[in-house]
Parts: C-alpha cells; sequence; structure tokens
C-alpha cells in the first residue's frame, strides 16, 4: 500500500518553548529522541523511504537518527532558514523525484500509531485523491489549524489560527499535521505558493487547498483526540506524551502475560522485551536494549539498563543491573549492583550491598553479602564471603583476579591482582591474598591474636 511511498518526516525546528540548549527533535522519550518515533512508524508502515529533514543543530539530530534508522532506508535534507513546513518539504524535493506518493509527518507528534498511517494510505489511494490527511475534531482547538468546508462536505481550505477569522476560529475540526500526497502535486504547488500569510511562511497546507480548487477534493481521516494528534511544544506536554506512551507500552505488556504491581509507577522503554509470567514491582524501570525472559520476578526500585536478563531470574528490590548478562535462575540483590561487563552463570547468587564490574561468576558461583568484584573470573560452586575485595587497580593499570571452581573465601578477603586461586582452595577470612594459592591448599595471613589481661581495668584507672 505504502510500498512506492517516500516518507518525509520533518525535524528541522529549535522549539524554542522547550526553552532548551537541546534541539527539540532530540528530546527524549523513553529512551529515544522523539523525532524518531514518526520516522519508525512510517517504516513499519511500510514506506520505501525516509527522508528527514534537519535544521537547527543539524548535525547533532542526523547523527542520533542515523545510529536508530536503517542506513540504506534513510536521508537527510537540510531546510536551512526556518521559513514553514511547505520549505521545509521543498528542501526534501532531491530525495522524493520516483516517489508517487509523499507522507509527511511531523516530528513531534511521536505517538502515531502506524494503523493510523495505513488507514489514510487506504482512504486516499482508494478515492486517487491527490490528498489525503488526518484530522481530530478537539473542543479546544487552541492554535490547531482549522478544517473548513464547503455546503457539501468537502473540504475546502485549511486555515491556521493566526490568519482565522473569529467565525473559522469556532470550528473544531483541525488539522493533525499527517498528510499523505501526490509527490507532483505536492512540489508543483509548494514551488509557486507565496508566503502572504501572517506568519510569512509557505504553508503546507497550500497543497490542501489547491487540491479543494482543482475539484479534487482532499480525503480526511478523523481520529480520536490522543497520541495520535498530540504535537510537543513545551517540557509540559513531552511530559504528558511521555506518560501516555509509557502507559500504552505498558498495557501491550500486561495483555502480553507480564503481572505489574501498580502499573503507574513503571517505566519501560520502547526498545525493551519481556517474556510471560513475569512480574514487575512498583517503581521499576526498565531501559535501553533490555530483554527480561520467562518467569522473573522485578522486584521495587529496580533499574535495569542494556541487559539480558534470562529465565526466572529473581532481582530483589533496588537493584541496579546495567550492561549485564544475567543466567537463568540466577537471584540478585537486594541493594546490589552489576556494572557493566558482568555476566553471571545459572544459579548464581549476587546478595545485598555487593557491586560488580566486568566480573565474570559461573555456575552456582555466589557472593551473598557486602563485596566489591572487579575484573574477575569466579568458577563454578565458589562461595565468595563478606567483605571481599578484589583489589584490581593500581592507580595506573587494571589486573584480573581468578578463582577457580569449589573455592571458598572467608570474610574480609582483599584479592590482590593479578593472582589466581586453585581449584577448591580454602582462603581463610581476614587474609590478605598477594600469591597464587595453589589447588586444594589454605591461604591464611592473619596478625597472630594477642589478650592482655587486665588492659581495660587498667586504662579506666
Amino acid at each position: 500500500m505504502l510500498q512506492d511511498t517516500i516518507a518525509i518526516v520533518l525535524a528541522a525546528g529549535a522549539g524554542t518553548r522547550m526553552k532548551s540548549a537541546v534541539a527539540k527533535p532530540l528530546h527524549p522519550i523513553l529512551g529515544l529522541p522523539l523525532s524518531v518515533y514518526p520516522a519508525l512508524a512510517a517504516l513499519e508502515a511500510g514506506v520505501r523511504r525516509i527522508v528527514v529533514v534537519v535544521g537547527h543543530q543539524r548535525d547533532e539530530v542526523k547523527a542520533a537518527l542515523s545510529a536508530l534508522l536503517p542506513p540504506d532506508r534513510v536521508d537527510f535534507a537540510v531546510q536551512a532558514d526556518p521559513r514553514g513546513t511547505g520549505d521545509a518539504v521543498v528542501a526534501a524535493s532531491p530525495y522524493i523525484h520516483n516517489a508517487g506518493y509523499v507522507l509527511i509527518l511531523n516530528g513531534d507528534v511521536p505517538g502515531i500509531e502506524t494503523s493510523t498511517l495505513t488507514t489514510l494510505a487506504a482512504a486516499t489511494q482508494q478515492a486517487q485523491a491527490l490528498v489525503g490527511l488526518v484530522t481530530c475534531r478537539l473542543n479546544h482547538p487552541r492554535t490547531y489549524g482549522r478544517i473548513v468546508r464547503g455546503h457539501d462536505g468537502a473540504v475546502i481550505r485549511i486555515v491556521e489560527d493566526k490568519d482565522a477569522t473569529e467565525e473559522q476560529r469556532l470550528i473544531h475540526e483541525v488539522n493533525v499535521g499527517i498528510y499523505l500526497a501526490d509527490s507532483t502535486h505536492t512540489l508543483d504547488t509548494l514551488r509557486r505558493t507565496g508566503t502572504n500569510n501572517a506568519q510569512g511562511e509557505l504553508y503546507l497546507t497550500a497543497i490542501v487547498d489547491e487540491a479543494a480548487r482543482l475539484d479534487r477534493p482532499p480525503v480526511t481521516v478523523m481520529v480520536p483526540e490522543g497520541l495520535n494528534t498530540w504535537g510537543i511544544n513545551d517540557r509540559s506536554e513531552l511530559a504528558r506524551v511521555e506518560d501516555a506512551m509509557r502507559a500504552r507500552i505498558n498495557d501491550h505488556w500486561m495483555r502480553s502475560g507480564v503481572t505489574m504491581h501498580n502499573p503507574a509507577s513503571i517505566f519501560i522503554e520502547t526498545n525493551v522485551s519481556l517474556g510471560t509470567d513475569t512480574e514487575l514491582g512498583p517503581n521499576v524501570r526498565l531501559a535501553g536494549r533490555t530483554t527480561i525472559g520467562n518467569n522473573c520476578k522485578i522486584d521495587q526500585g529496580c533499574v535495569i539498563t542494556n541487559s539480558q536478563i534470562e529465565g526466572s531470574v529473581h532481582v530483589k528490590p533496588y537493584s541496579i543491573i546495567t550492561e549485564t548478562h544475567v543466567g537463568p535462575a540466577a537471584e540478585i540483590g537486594p541493594f546490589a549492583h552489576l556494572r557493566p561487563g558482568t555476566t553471571l552463570g545459572e544459579r548464581t547468587k549476587i546478595g545485598n550491598f555487593v557491586e560488580t564490574k566486568k566480573a565474570k561468576l559461573h555456575t552456582g558461583a555466589k557472593a551473598n553479602h557486602l563485596a566489591y568484584l572487579g575484573d574477575c573470573d569466579i568458577g563454578q560452586e565458589t562461595n565468595i564471603g563478606a567483605g571481599t575485595i578484589t583489589c584490581n587497580y593500581d592507580g595506573k593499570h587494571k589486573y584480573q583476579t581468578t578463582i577457580e571452581s569449589h573455592v571458598f573465601i572467608g570474610s574480609d578477603t582483599q584479592l590482590v591482582a593479578p593472582v589466581h586461586v586453585g581449584k577448591g582452595a580454602y582462603v581463610g577470612a581476614g587474609t590478605t591474598v598477594t600469591q597464587d594459592v595453589p589447588a586444594g591448599a589454605l591461604a591464611i595471613s592473619r596478625t597472630p591474636q594477642k589478650n592482655i589481661e587486665g588492659w581495660v581495668a587498667r586504662k579506666k584507672g
């Protein structure tokens, strides 16, 4: 339906009402720049290519979107001066010469649904119309352009709010800013349209007015007010849209077999994937390209970013996990911190106030309390006692600690890397390990205990 269509995403504006040093298209919603969402919706709807029109902070916008869109299906056009939406479409003209239709989307409407685009395409193509557009009926139209219809109900023009008469401002049907239009009609119309209006801009709505003048009435698809229609002009609207998109994502996962306790407090970003029968507690945040397997339990206050959590894992309250792979049936937390490069095998246990970084723990290994494990490889069924530290940094370089399988590391042990502890070895509590420990050996480096009888009484006397 849209195979021969090229989408144009208008993302050139500065967004002055955001009151930000960051261009509006780059402001994040659920982990992605807001302007990438219309582009992704267009791709999902089946368009052949996308042209993103950039302007303010063009290099930054291009870099951010290039990292998220397929490089073989996206081009970038530059609108050098902000002279209106029509001028932005003209800036994209070198990239749309072979398109039958162009799908034009505002880059600040991230909640647009693919189904809306396909419905618009079907209606426009069936009528062989020059232009199709999405409209909405609002009780308080504010600054939206009004849809003006003739006596027969056909659209005869769109009037921008600043150009509207008092009578026209009473119209409740508004232009959402989503068009499917014949590419030749679009470019020919815009190239001969002037800027004699209240804003001194080249209005994209001219393509609608011209189609009506040619007795080719534009086709309209009306949608309810909601994410399909909400544009973003300031931080308040940004928060409103993000909250609605978050609720839509949460609803999708709950209907897919995920249990959520207090879903209004749970944030799941766009690229997260969840398995069935997984349970999320209040105030959980799942970010980046995170995957959670089946039958997992993620308790209250956990934050998991760019990590892979396999099935039947229990993450206890207030644990932080970043760029980590967690194997099946592992237990983590509460108050654990797994930093980038951590890999946990099956049935591993990381307990309260344990921090890891570039640590690999094999099947059944455990560190249940108050430990720091950095730049280390810990063998299966090894026990790491409370207060253990791998001393991996000498002020200039990082070094590796290797602990083989079935090792017992006593509490309050310091392992000064580089060091190797052999299979089945024991390290006594309070030991500072500075040399390799052979397999099956006991390593101990305590200062002998000395008791001085009567010392307390003499001190108080």
